[in-house]
């Protein structure tokens, strides 16, 4: 796989301005950078953390993935797949319950994902033409999870994942899905 150089060397995902090193690195199955780099946000500003992600590709540049990205990547999924999707998000929902953020900044620089792998043995199969790969949404959901309950009080990923699963039952439309992107 080819990267832009400026960004990916040495086995990490660097950011220019201001200069820093991602805290994690990880090559997905499509050969996407999904990095983890030191945040300044909410109560514990030590343990906030922002994502990244590179696209193969030599002139790509990294990005801050939207939830738009995920949220839009199942919607399309959910077509084809509705069942799987459907015990992918609540699947999501549960793990968002009980997991525990991270309470060191050692005990983040020691995190190993935990459901990628999980997902990717049931629903590897998952596949549509010209959408994310599926680890993709098992990564990016996953950090989101504990990037929200490392803040007290927030909850708007959680109901994001609550309205997804409530357009794959056909409770709410995809406006109502959205509305929370105005």
């Amino acid at each position: 796989m080819i990267y832009n150089s400026n960004y990916y060397f040495d086995g990490a995902l660097h950011q220019l301005r201001p200069k820093k090193t991602a805290i994690h690195t990880y090559t997905l199955t499509d050969g996407t950078i999904v990095a983890m780099f030191q945040g300044s946000r909410g109560a514990h500003p030590d343990l906030d953390f922002v994502i990244k992600l590179l696209r193969v590709g030599k002139d790509e540049r990294p990005e801050t993935p939207p939830h738009l990205y995920w949220i839009t990547d199942l919607i399309i999924k959910s077509q084809k797949y509705p069942n799987e999707i459907r015990e992918i998000v609540q699947y999501y929902i549960s793990f968002y319950d009980r997991c525990v953020p991270f309470d060191s900044v050692e005990e983040r620089k020691n995190y190993v994902p935990q459901t990628v792998d999980v997902i990717l043995a049931k629903y590897g199969h998952v596949k549509v033409d010209k959408t994310l790969p599926i680890d993709y949404n098992a990564l990016i959901i996953e950090l989101f999870c504990y990037c929200e309950k490392r803040n007290e009080g927030a909850f708007m990923f959680k109901d994001l994942l609550n309205k997804l699963k409530a357009f794959i039952d056909g409770d709410i439309d995809y406006m109502h899905l959205l509305s929370g992107f105005k």
